[in-house]
This record gives structure tokens, sequence and C-alpha cells, in this order.
């Protein structure tokens, strides 16, 4: 889910500071201190706001990060091509690995990766499996399907062995991940607890949304197709990729900030990823139900920030919460009137929740 650079930043900060209490209500106990230093550089100082966008994220952003990217591919399970862009800062203050969500592709992380950089981290990610200009696994170019949920996790894995920790060494690591990334960033700290420093999950999938279909029957109907031919079929509503701008039906309240997305992807081909199969939809649900689980939660040792948003229509809180009250340290701040891409919402709330990312990463994140 970048751009005008603010002046009269105290200012900004004082008048967004009273609407801090209002905007966000936090829950759970405060995560341990385990991270960076303390950053030297304010986010409203390089924050960009909505009134230049697009152009800004053009001549500002957009060079900037160009500046640091290097991509390639790895191999990943049963040989899939993964795809992956690494942004690496000299003497950084820790690296972030950004794992994104379902139908996503790294472009749409540019604005994160531009602020991550400028605030003194190196920034690593892949895009999973199925997904953009990662190896295709459906019945065409578009759908998403994945034989085994288990595979997203152990793909990155990969790549933290193979790219991230060879660039970056193995201080200071900590996971960036949204929605079905960070329903595959649970996972992964839970398999393996020892990796990461600490996590940000942001509005992660660890409870599915099945709109007007009751969950019991969804779940029943994907279990079903699963083991059927129709396992390589699309998600009853779900089909190739849709090229149509529907800012009505997305998933941030930010228009500038969607309309670059979109743009984006009608200018790339390589990026237009469709919907799901129901193979993908059955193996999704039972890994957020493991996730959730007592016994995987309490396997995740690390600091953890979760962000959850009051009108997600995706993804449900009450996996969120489930996975929050068994993880050994995880901090929740709830946005009540964002949609679930906080990190690409409007500016009253993506200010606030940047000040949260980076108070968290830097070890001053209070209540």
């Amino acid at each position: 889910m970048k751009r005008t650079i603010l002046g009269n930043s105290r200012n900004v900060l004082k008048r967004f500071a009273a609407a801090t209490l209002a905007a966000v209500t936090l829950v759970t106990a405060l995560p341990g201190q385990a991270f960076a230093s303390k950053a030297t550089t304010s986010i409203e100082d390089i924050y960009i706001s909505e009134n230049h966008y697009a152009e800004t994220m053009k001549t500002v952003a957009v060079p900037y990060i160009d500046a640091y990217k290097q991509t390639g591919y790895i191999t990943g399970q049963k040989n899939a091509s993964l795809y992956y862009e690494k942004y690496v800062k000299e003497d950084a203050k820790g690296s972030v690995v950004i794992s994104h969500g379902n139908g996503e592709n790294l472009e749409k992380y540019d604005e994160m990766i531009y602020y991550f950089l400028n605030m003194g981290y190196s920034v690593y990610g892949i895009e999973h499996r199925g997904h953009a200009r990662s190896g295709r696994l459906g019945v065409d170019n578009y759908q998403i399907y994945v034989e085994s949920f288990d595979y997203y996790y152990k793909d990155l894995k990969t790549f933290v062995d193979q790219i991230v920790i060879p660039s970056s060494g193995k201080e200071n690591l900590y996971l960036f991940a949204h929605s079905m990334g960070g329903g595959i960033g649970a996972r992964f700290l839970e398999v393996y607890p020892d990796v990461f420093d600490a996590a940000i999950l942001s509005a992660p999938m660890l409870e599915i949304n099945t709109g007007s279909v009751p969950p019991f029957f969804a779940k029943l109907l994907a279990s079903g197709a699963s083991i059927t031919p129709f396992k390589n079929k699309y998600v009853m509503g779900d089909g190739i990729f849709n090229p149509d701008y529907n800012f009505a039906g997305c998933h941030t309240k930010s228009e500038v900030r969607y309309t670059r997305a979109w743009e984006t992807r009608i200018a790339n081909p390589a990026l237009q990823t469709g919907g799901n199969s129901y193979q993908w939809l059955n193996e999704s649900f039972n890994a957020t139900k493991k996730a959730t689980s007592s016994s995987e939660a309490k396997k995740v040792k690390v600091p953890v920030l979760l962000f959850q948003a009051g009108q997600d229509t995706l993804v449900e809180d009450g996996g969120q919460n489930t996975f929050a009250k068994y993880a050994k340290d995880c901090y929740v701040i709830r946005f009540e009137h964002a949609k679930h891409e906080m990190w690409g919402e409007k500016d009253e709330t993506l200010r606030i929740y940047l000040n949260r990312v980076f108070s968290f990463l830097d070890g001053t994140l209070q209540k």
C-alpha cells in the first residue's frame, strides 16, 4: 500500500498530537526495547503529504529509492522463481524486510521504502509466489494459487538466509508485514522465533472476513474444493485482473495513494495480479487457524507491534486479538476510522501510523 517534504514540522506535530488519543486505541502491554538506537531524523521532516503526492513521488521519492535499488531472483520452494528488491544503506541502524499483502507488488511500497531509508534502515522485500514478477502458479497468468501456505514463510526464510543476512548481517533485523504478508509473518515468527529482533504486523491476515458468506460454510466449501479439480478454480466472485478504476471499493481513504498504485499496475502488466483459487483460500484458512492457536502463538518471542483498522473489510480483528493474547510481547494499536491499508491511508492517519512505526523501531514508543 510519499511526497511533499513538509516545512514547519513543529507546528504539524503539535496539531496532530491532540488528535492522537482520539484516533488511536492502545491495548496490551508495551513491548520490550530490543531495538536500534534512536532515530536522528523526524518523520515529519520527510513526510510526503497528499497535497502534491503524485509529483513528489515522481520527482523526489522514486529517484531517491532507485539510487539504492538492486533487484534479482532467488529460487523458493518447489523451484518457484521469486523476485526480490534490496536497498542497502551504509551504516544502517537495521534492516527491514517487507512481506506484502494478497495481490500486491513491491512498487506499492515505494513510499514506505522511502521512509525506511530516510530513517536510516536498509530495506529488503520479495514478491511472494504467484504474485507480480515472481513465478505464477495458477490456471492463468493472474490467479493467486499456493500448493501449501507453508511455502510462503519457507520462501521468506530462504530470502533472509540468502540475500538479507549476507548483505546486512544478523543484527537489528525487523519484519514489516501487511495483510496476507502479516499472516505469513506471524507463521514465520512462530516457526523461526530467533530470526527477527522485532516485527510490525499491519492488518495481518489472522482471520479472513468472509463477507456475506458464513465463515463455517466458506471453510467447508474451500476444504471440499481443495480435494477436487475445483481447487484450481477461482473463488466465487474472483477472476483475472480487473483494470477498472475503483476507488470506492478500495482499501484506503486516500485517493491519491490509491490512484498511484492503480496507475503503476496499469502501466506494467507484470504487476497485474487477479483473484484467489479455492486451494489458496483453504490453505489460508488452515494457516490462520494454526497461527492463532495458543500453542503456536506462544512461540513468538520477539516484540510485535500489531496495527488494526476499524473499517477493515478484508480481515477480522478477532484472530489478531487472539494472536496478541498469546504472543509473548505483542502491542496492539487500533485506528478506528482507517481502512485495511493503514500504511497508505490519508494524512491524518498515516502521520500517526508512521510515528508509531519508527518509535517502535527505535525503542521509544510509549502509551
